[in-house]
């Protein structure tokens, strides 16, 4: 029983930091884009991850079964996805809103999981989506839906963005709900890390040919890096291998909370009353989901 104590405490701890962590991704990465394009940011960012992964004394094999390295690759194209646009959309927003708005990521994959692992999806999932929505429409400006239909570039157009980023990040985090336990937690860093490498260094030098860094872009660069695809990724390895994605996911809606901590130690620029409005409509939505799943485990647990 201390043993499982022990073992759940661990992941409760892993996952508390990783999301810390994480928190201060955006807000590392706004600064990098200071100096630095979105394509060549994640170039230096999955360069310096990729050398700071890598795992000494550890076999760098898939897992045998098929199924495990489809849901490898889905996770690969999910966050090369999500990454590219957030980092993209970031360009139009401050980082704390930017946290804020990634957590319709938490629904959507609730969503996803209905229909790839044919999980039952539950009814409060429509007073989430409900709620967030509001959120989102707080956030945004007046004619967003004109803004996005001329292509308009703006704070409408990084808030749309930033929630199709969501779409990729929820993708990529159901494949690390699937390779959890199967793969070495440095292992899985290593090789994402380095295949997302190639690829975007493949796109960068077709798209915009070799740009080189500033010294503030790569300092910055390397802080996200270390913070997300190195610590962070890392930490949420080795938690999911010791307590449930549901348990999990009360500790990683805390990120914008995180992003805002960091934003303010930096002195950058914050939220404005309306986005602080609907970030918090968009992190309730997050966790009534939650509490709403709960209540229905244990309603179904005492009616057996």
């Amino acid at each position: 029983m201390n043993s499982k104590f022990f073992n759940n405490y661990r992941g409760q701890i892993y996952i508390a930091l990783g999301t810390f962590f994480v928190g201060g991704v955006s807000v590392f990465s706004k600064l990098a884009l200071e100096s630095l394009t979105p394509i060549w940011f994640l170039v230096w960012l999955y360069l310096i991850s990729t050398i700071l992964c890598f795992p000494f004394g550890k076999k760098i094999v898939l897992p045998k079964d098929a199924r495990y390295k489809r849901f490898f690759v889905l996770h690969i194209f999910g966050m090369m996805f999500g990454w590219y646009l957030s980092v993209v959309g970031l360009q139009y927003l401050d980082a704390p809103s930017a946290a804020f708005l990634s957590r319709v990521e938490f629904p959507i994959i609730m969503a996803i999981s209905f229909f790839f692992l044919k999980e039952k999806l539950s009814k409060g999932i429509f007073v989430s989506i409900i709620l967030s929505s509001v959120g989102v429409a707080l956030m945004a400006e007046q004619g967003m839906l004109n803004d996005l239909l001329s292509f308009q570039k703006g704070k409408n157009w990084g808030i749309f963005l930033v929630m199709l980023a969501s779409l990729g990040f929820a993708l990529g985090e159901l494949g690390t709900k699937i390779i959890a336990g199967k793969m070495n937690s440095r292992v899985f860093a290593f090789l994402r890390n380095l295949i997302m490498l190639a690829i975007v260094t493949c796109a960068a030098l077709l798209m915009e040919g070799f740009r080189a860094p500033t010294a503030m872009g790569l300092l910055y660069a390397g802080l996200a890096g270390i913070s997300g695809p190195v610590l962070a990724r890392i930490l949420y390895m080795e938690a999911l291998k010791r307590i449930k994605l549901g348990e999990a996911s009360v500790y990683t809606q805390m990120e914008p909370v995180a992003a805002l901590l960091f934003a303010l130690f930096l002195g950058m620029e914050l939220p404005e009353k309306n986005e602080y409005l609907g970030g918090g409509l968009i992190l309730l939505s997050c966790l009534f989901l939650l509490w709403f799943q709960g209540r229905q485990k244990r309603l179904t647990s005492l009616s057996r």
